[in-house]
């Protein structure tokens, strides 16, 4: 059992490392090779079951009736993060302070909480896990506290050797998102300093949806009443708090296999059970009250899955605060963002060019932390795909190249009043000029200049005119959103006719 603990160690800390330094790269060298990474997560499994992750989930979920939470201690970043937090707490704790006591099931918070979460769901919205999910709230905080330490590092080491490093500009760091990941930060850490596992089996809905079905799980942490003398090493050595050493009863639903237990007992009372072994006892008896929540539980989402089926709209959402909230390529529509997508800010980390930024109130209230693209500082590289490839939630689509470059997600509009042609009568073309598709183009105005005009059958909203538009205070060519992506016309093949010119000998 000792060496199981420890490879669960070793395993966790390679794989915290790995899914950190997704988000925390800022040399862009590592997205190929480390995209597999984000897709093992059960939530973003979940909600892009339809669009490529159904074998993810499938496994993490057999997984879980095989032996139990080992996603929770194994695959969860935001679960070995609190091991980590735990550890390093327990180095300034007295042999007393890092001793944990057996706790009863918060049954009604953890399930309330599940439950709210799956109606939400089914509703068409992915709001509330957005804010729930262990791998949603972990990506922010890895994008936003984690990267910008990195990124300030880099910029400090930039300024004492400007010839070995360069500095890298804030572009995607907004007050909010620091702030979200800051709060999930805090509070993650104080929990877990403070109380182990307590996040996980009381708040997490993945950890409560995983611990339901981890009560029937084939291979699971059980207690040899025979052998057990009492001595509450397992009890006080319990992150999850799951262990009740007196009555010699442990909450599977609640046991997240650290299989640290399973190291402290001198008689060997406590390990891995086969459940439908024979002579195999429970570990605890039946709970009626348990029943109960999964009865009522299973009326709610039986009832809301009705609702859902008969509902005449789609999905409800909040009404977008601004018309130019323009979802990234991939999302299809802005509703089908809204649908998948936890805000775990893993395109944001990868996009190149840096032109997503978390969302503020662009989407509503229901969007918040999602991402929207921003032509203040960038602008969206004609062939790029990164953002559409590491998105684990089906949230932004995969997309081809080819398909990339059709891809409408808004149309320029010129608004002449702020053109400096007009304004200034100076010639300019700044936003001919870094026009991939040639949707815009410059036509005669007056006295010999030329100004844009817009063809939107080409125009697929990359954002390049916007960006390098000089007027001000208001640009004079700006990327209105389509809430559903369109297909954009290619751009005419430039042809060069063939002309034979007679040189006289």
């Amino acid at each position: 059992m000792r060496c199981l603990r420890y490879f669960r160690m070793l395993f966790a800390a390679l794989f915290l490392a790995v899914i950190t330094l997704v988000f925390v790269d800022i040399s862009g060298t590592t997205s190929d090779w480390l995209q597999p990474v984000v897709r093992w997560q059960f939530a973003p499994a979940l909600l892009g079951a339809a669009t490529g992750s159904l074998g993810v989930l499938l496994f993490l979920l057999l997984l879980t009736v095989a032996f139990g939470r080992v996603y929770c201690s194994f695959l969860c970043p935001a679960g070995i993060f609190q091991d980590v937090v735990t550890t390093i707490a327990n180095l300034f704790k007295s042999k007393r302070a890092r001793r944990y006591t057996y706790t009863p099931p918060r049954r009604w918070l953890r399930y309330g909480i599940l439950v709210a979460t799956a109606v939400v769901l089914l509703s068409g919205e992915a709001a509330l896990l957005l804010w729930l999910d262990p791998y949603g709230n972990y990506g922010r905080m890895a994008e936003n506290i984690f990267r910008a330490g990195v990124t300030g590092l880099n910029n400090v080491g930039a300024a004492a050797f400007p010839d070995t490093f360069y500095r890298i500009g804030y572009k995607t760091f907004t007050y909010g998102s620091i702030g979200a990941g800051a709060l999930f930060f805090v509070v993650l850490t104080a929990l877990s300093a403070w109380r182990g596992r307590l996040y996980c089996n009381t708040i997490c809905p993945v950890g409560s949806l995983l611990g339901l079905i981890s009560k029937y799980a084939l291979f699971h942490i059980g207690i040899n009443k025979v052998a057990c003398t009492h001595c509450r090493m397992c009890e006080l050595s319990c992150k999850a708090q799951c262990v009740n050493g007196r009555t010699e009863q442990l909450d599977t639903s609640r046991c997240v296999q650290c299989y640290t237990c399973t190291t402290v007992c001198r008689t060997n009372a406590i390990g891995i059970r086969f459940r439908y072994a024979r002579k195999e006892r429970r570990a605890s008896p039946p709970d009626p009250s348990r029943r109960r929540i999964f009865l009522a539980s299973a009326g709610i989402l039986g009832a809301a899955a009705v609702a859902r089926a008969l509902w005449p709209y789609p999905h409800l959402q909040w009404p977008a605060k601004k018309p130019k909230a323009i979802a990234p390529p991939g999302a299809q529509s802005v509703a089908h963002l809204k649908q998948h997508c936890t805000g775990c800010h893993a395109c944001i980390a990868q996009c190149p060019s840096k032109v997503i930024r978390p969302a503020l109130g662009e989407y509503g209230p229901d969007g918040i932390m999602m991402p929207v693209m921003d032509y203040r500082n960038a602008f969206c590289n004609y062939a790029c795909t990164e953002c559409s490839h590491i998105c684990p939630n089906g949230a932004l689509l995969p997309l081809t190249e080819d398909e990339k470059k059709t891809t409408q997600i808004g149309k320029a509009q010129f608004r002449a009043e702020n053109c400096i042609v007009l304004l200034d009568e100076t010639d300019c073309g700044a936003c001919d000029e870094h026009c991939p598709t040639k949707a815009v183009h410059m036509v005669d105005f007056r006295d010999g200049l030329l100004i844009p005009e817009v063809d939107t059958t080409l125009c697929i909203g990359c954002g390049g005119c916007e960006y390098i538009c000089p007027g001000r205070p208001g640009k004079a060519i700006v990327v209105q959103a389509n809430p559903e992506h369109l297909t954009a016309q290619l751009p005419p093949e430039e042809t060069q006719e063939s002309i034979e010119v007679d040189f006289g000998f």
